[in-house]
């Protein structure tokens, strides 16, 4: 990932000081070369991999070779010192917080008093990585969580702390969105910020659903994809796609550090642990292992996917769901009418249509209870599932387009807590999350003043 960063910095126009850890042993290839560890073909050879991984990336990570010229390659023992020079230092470590807390201590000997550092954690707290810097560090210290890969994905989540200077925070996000043309999120410092708070409950609901009421990977992957105004990676292939080991690791973390989240044990389910424990055991991590939930027939070159119901996790040919209410809406082409009517009487009985009722309950119940901790409003979780994701809409413009007051009953009916704040606005005669004039939105819903504030028009 900072190999990708360092790309898409280089691309509009900018010097790029890469840098890695310098390893401890050599490889067979080093060895047979006659290299040392001294030598700086080996010292550098961490940051040249991702480097050299950001080249080959498909999609392009470069817009073109000009902008691989602008990285330089090194390394932290060697030329932590070079960062003296450098405006804007950005790390993307191992998500641990204690060599990242490391890295800052060494950061922060060199640095200028006047350049940025900020870090791209996917979801530990921010200031919990600067504990114990300096206070003009922590000043200049924020959070830039870019999504991967950081080229096409238009989201930057942007967290600030308590101790971040404002104009330091405006600075790192106009930057973001005039020169990088980023979408920014203001996030509070909460664990995983926006995106990958949601993802992991979402996802994690969806996998233990379909396990607990028999769905099959196929028929989960049919209904969660561009049926839903969603891309066709769906549920199984992004696990897939992320690598089931980043996810569990994101998802385990978050588990711990939010103890007091009335749904944490969604997160919890025992059979969607075991199966991911299974997975991890046998290194089946995805794309990257050549198989996770879905694999390659070696023979034929088919694709097969997992058996979710076999304790063998056995791999069978796909089977083509057979869900007639969904087929009955696929070629409608407005999101909210299709799904408005494969959740109407018709599709009652229809086990992808029931599927989907689940899944959207319990993802507008747990954006709406959790939104006033981890955002500043409900655009940004909108903004964050549409830029980060690549959703058509977010929780909170879908739920508007199938109706609050009618989506609200959907979901009590699940017997799914809807948060106070969506009951108290449509007490208050408010029954949607956004104001329109026309077809131009001009407001959103505020749960602090109770009534809409208005959104800045481009």
């Amino acid at each position: 990932m900072g190999a990708a960063i360092a790309a898409l910095l280089a691309n509009v126009g900018l010097s790029v000081l890469l840098l890695d850890v310098a390893p401890q042993q050599l490889t067979p290839e080093e060895e047979s070369s006659g290299l040392t560890l001294s030598d700086t073909a080996v010292r550098n050879r961490l940051a040249q991999a991702g480097f050299e991984r950001a080249c080959r990336a498909k999609p392009a990570a470069f817009v073109d070779q000009a902008a691989e010229q602008r990285i330089t390659i090194g390394n932290v023992e060697d030329d932590l010192a070079k960062l003296a020079d450098t405006d804007w230092i950005i790390e993307a470590i191992i998500e641990q917080l204690p060599p990242k807390q490391a890295l800052m201590a060494q950061i922060e000997t060199v640095r200028r008093p006047d350049s940025y550092v900020t870090s791209n954690s996917s979801g530990l707290p921010m200031a919990a990585i600067a504990e114990g810097r300096s206070l003009n560090f922590k000043q200049h210290f924020l959070g830039t969580h870019f999504f991967n890969p950081p080229r096409y994905l238009k989201l930057l989540e942007v967290i600030a702390t308590a101790a971040t200077n404002t104009e330091v925070t405006q600075t790192v996000a106009q930057f973001a969105e005039t020169t990088l043309q980023k979408g920014i999120v203001y996030c509070r410092d909460t664990p995983n910020f926006i995106g990958n708070r949601l993802y992991s409950f979402n996802y994690s609901f969806v996998v233990g659903h379909a396990l607990e009421h028999g769905y099959t990977i196929t028929e989960v992957d049919a209904v969660t994809g561009p049926l839903l105004g969603r891309p066709k990676t769906a549920t199984f292939r992004l696990l897939d796609l992320i690598g089931i080991d980043i996810v569990t690791h994101m998802t385990r973390n978050l588990v711990e550090l939010i103890p007091d989240d009335p749904y944490n044990i969604i997160l919890r389910d025992t059979k969607l642990n075991r199966l991911f424990d299974k997975l991890l055991e046998r290194r089946w991590l995805g794309n990257k292992s050549g198989q996770g939930f879905y694999k390659k027939d070696p023979d034929t070159g088919d694709r097969l996917c997992l058996t979710l119901q076999s304790e063998a996790l056995a791999y069978s040919s796909p089977v083509e769901p057979a869900f007639a209410a969904v087929e009955a809406v696929q070629a409608i082409g407005n999101l909210g009418q299709r799904l408005s009517l494969l959740l109407g009487d018709s599709g009652q009985q229809d086990r992808g249509a029931q599927l989907v009722r689940a899944l959207l309950s319990f993802e507008f119940a747990y954006a709406a209870s959790c939104a006033p901790d981890i955002a500043y409003s409900l655009k940004s979780i909108d903004d964050t599932m549409r830029w980060g994701f690549a959703y058509q809409t977010g929780p909170f413009e879908l739920w508007d387009m199938l109706g609050v007051a009618e989506t609200v009953k959907m979901i009590e009916a699940q017997d799914i807590p809807v948060a106070f704040w969506v009951h108290q606005m449509l007490g208050a005669g408010i029954d949607r999350f956004y104001q329109k004039e026309g077809d131009q939105v001009v407001a959103c819903y505020d749960w602090n003043t109770k009534d809409y504030q208005p959104l800045k028009l481009a």
